[in-house]
């Protein structure tokens, strides 16, 4: 089977924006990136279910979302909105209402646009955050991630005040708090995922190397802490960025830079605890985003610091990694897509 996978990243250096690879599963073999769309720093992108991409952007001076179509040979501009002083960190799109949420990471807010059906980027709302946590790196509110819970509701991580809140945005112009969750000081929680199937939701804390497990009570929108684990070791070297699980809940993988590493834990069987099966060296420095492919027996992480990507072989029953191929070139590269 061939997978198609975006990969995109800063353009500080030599890198020109989102690359385009191929990965074939049946072979391990992953073709050379080449440039796909000239466009600047798109650090995080999303793609919709009709083919539309959805990416973070510069332009200038000014950072704002792009929205392109890439249905076809070549992508087509659709709309752009450059309009605050810094880009996202982070953007997802919601396909059930057509709504991209943005995280303002150097803003301190989140962003609701939505697609229109004339493919224009229309915004509907921003939630703006106060506070600071007790490291330096937290001196002001810092959401790096939001994405929507299992039941719909938008969830935050904010790096900067350890806490992660949950909103009603079942009307996007008029989004309601609805709970916060207060991590442990100093873990800055910056990307989570939830089980499948169970009511928990595992939480990368970037300054702590520690995964948090916690219980999500959809009732209540709230959030209870029931375990977590370590993903490096040598916390204060470390820096721990992001977070996958498989798709039958069995493995949590995390990526931590400074270790240069990709974690492997298990998830009981009720997802209410992790076990640390142990850590695969990517031979590469600054491992981001990385992401697992649809028939997830392979990963790919990106290594922003070294400009190259990892490809690993999963064993599907014990979730240990096995590099297949290292050093595969690619400028600044982290965001990795499979389409």
């Amino acid at each position: 089977m061939l997978e198609d996978v975006l990969l995109s990243g800063y353009t500080r250096k030599t890198g020109k924006g989102v690359y385009k690879s191929q990965l074939n599963t049946e072979t391990g073999e992953l073709a050379d990136p080449e440039l796909y769309l000239n466009l600047e720093s798109p650090t995080y992108i999303d793609v919709t279910n009709d083919l539309k991409l959805v990416a973070l952007a510069k332009k200038g001076d000014k950072g704002g979302v792009v929205l392109y179509d890439i249905s076809g040979e070549t992508p087509k501009l659709l709309d752009e909105q450059f309009n605050e002083v810094n880009s996202p960190s982070f953007i997802k799109f919601d396909p059930s209402r057509n709504l991209i949420f943005s995280a303002y990471f150097h803003l301190s807010k989140v962003t609701i646009d939505k697609i229109t059906d004339d493919n224009k980027i229309e915004r509907q709302s921003e939630i703006n955050f106060k506070g600071t946590g007790p490291r330096p790196e937290q001196d002001q509110s810092k959401p790096h991630y939001s994405v929507l819970t299992p039941d719909g509701k938008l969830i935050i991580c904010d790096y900067g005040t350890d806490r992660i809140h949950i909103y009603d945005i079942s009307d996007p112009t008029d989004p309601k708090v609805l709970n916060d969750y207060i991590a442990p000081a100093g873990y800055a929680p910056r990307h989570l995922v939830f089980h499948p199937t169970k009511p928990y939701v595992y939480v990368a804390c970037e300054l702590s190397s520690k995964v948090l497990v916690l219980k999500y009570e959809a009732e209540t929108s709230r959030l209870t802490l029931v375990d977590e684990a370590s993903v490096a070791k040598d916390e204060q070297k470390n820096t721990t960025a992001a977070i996958r699980i498989t798709k039958d809940g069995r493995f949590l993988y995390a990526s931590t830079r400074g270790a240069d590493t990709i974690a492997t834990l298990e998830v009981s069987e009720d997802g209410s605890r992790l076990k640390e099966l142990g850590t695969a060296k990517t031979n590469g420095k600054g491992p981001r985003d990385f992401e697992l492919d649809p028939s997830e027996k392979y990963l790919l992480a990106a290594n922003q610091d070294s400009d190259d990507l990892t490809l690993f072989k999963r064993n599907p029953k014990k979730g240990i990694l096995t590099i297949t191929k290292d050093n595969i070139g690619i400028p600044e590269c982290v965001c990795v897509h499979f389409i």
